[in-house]
């Protein structure tokens, strides 16, 4: 009878193992925990990436964290660039012997990524991909979550955007086994749908078309963000940060040198909570702070990606996606007389 039994397809499929690897199983509990502390799904603009199709059918990830999908291809495109003009062995060559007319096809591509507003390209026999991702995070009576003691924080006071990206070559594989925990959470994101009164009927309408076509979901390593509590409610103050240390750094910043340039109106004492507040962040790595009557808090955001059969979900129609390609945007400028001084007659 056993002929009888239909394989189910990977993208329909959460496989689950054990595991006795005693950092995983820590990061579980905190999963689980986390889950009974902050029972409440929130979500934050989408973000953008691009893909590689693997040789064994999989998912690479090349770029990731545009905030719009006319930013993951100008990213795609600069890939491109790179690997078609990368000196040999240098920091921006191709990741294998790049053959001339593989150069050449690679060429073709960011030319067109220049002008054309493409999700979808094969280049030299590859298969690349923009691909969108949603980004979660858990609130409940104790506020939104912040980062967890077992994310990775590797970085110094200052450096934290120069740490090693952990999702830029990350392979998205639905085949992949997980562990329970990680096998519930996917479980619980699976219908997840925008809402608020901020939400139009558009987007909601495309995110249960989305759940149709990519009933799936994987959830790529967390990032951060910086929110601030205005009004009773948490609100997004920053975009997407690899790690909390770069976005404490963000925030230092913001405190030390752009509150002062956006606001001039803030007084000497202002500024000196400010920075202040800045120091503090540095010298405990802090995941909240306040400063000035204002409230700021680091939170934890998962990317979440939507699996269909035919792979990671494509960005949606009713994602903001205003800018077009840079040779477009430049002959419309042109057309309309919006060209830089030295290249008027």
């Amino acid at each position: 009878m056993d002929d009888d039994v239909v394989p189910i397809p990977d993208h329909l499929t959460i496989r689950v193992t054990h595991t006795d690897d005693p950092v995983s199983a820590v990061a579980g509990l905190e999963a689980w925990e986390s889950r009974e502390r902050y029972p409440d799904l929130l979500m934050m603009p989408p973000v953008f990436g691009s893909l590689e199709r693997t040789p064994e059918g999989a998912w690479r990830i090349l770029c990731f964290h545009a905030g719009t999908p006319q930013g993951a291809r100008d990213d795609l495109g600069h890939v491109f660039r790179c690997w078609a003009h990368g000196e040999p062995g240098g920091r921006w060559a191709a990741p294998w012997d790049i053959t001339d007319a593989e150069r050449a096809a690679y060429t073709a591509a960011y030319e067109r990524l220049e002008w054309e507003k493409l999700d979808e390209l094969a280049v030299a026999g590859r298969q690349y991909r923009v691909f969108r991702a949603e980004q979660v995070l858990r609130g409940g009576p104790e506020g939104v979550e912040p980062p967890r003691p077992t994310d990775p924080d590797p970085a110094p006071v200052g450096r934290g955007h120069r740490a090693p990206s952990r999702v830029d070559g990350f392979v998205i594989d639905p085949a992949a086994a997980v562990s329970l925990v990680d096998g519930i959470v996917r479980l619980d994101l699976m219908t997840l749908v925008p809402s608020g009164r901020s939400i139009t009927e558009e987007v909601r309408e495309d995110a249960r078309l989305a759940s149709a076509r990519h009933p799936n979901v994987f959830v790529l390593p967390a990032h951060c963000a910086v929110a601030e509590r205005r009004d009773g409610r948490w609100g997004p103050m920053t975009g997407a940060c690899e790690t909390p240390q770069a976005a404490r750094d963000t925030l230092a910043a913001y405190l030390r040198e752009f509150a002062p340039m956006t606001d001039p109106g803030l007084g000497e004492e202002e500024l000196a909570a400010y920075a202040a507040a800045a120091d503090r962040l540095d010298a405990l790595r802090a995941n909240t702070v306040e400063a000035a009557g204002r409230r700021f808090q680091l939170v934890r955001v998962e990317p979440v990606v939507r699996l269909g059969p035919d792979g990671p979900e494509r960005p949606r129609p009713s994602d903001p996606d205003p800018d077009p390609p840079i040779m477009a945007q430049a002959a419309r400028d042109r057309a309309v007389g919006l060209v830089p001084d030295d290249e008027r007659d």
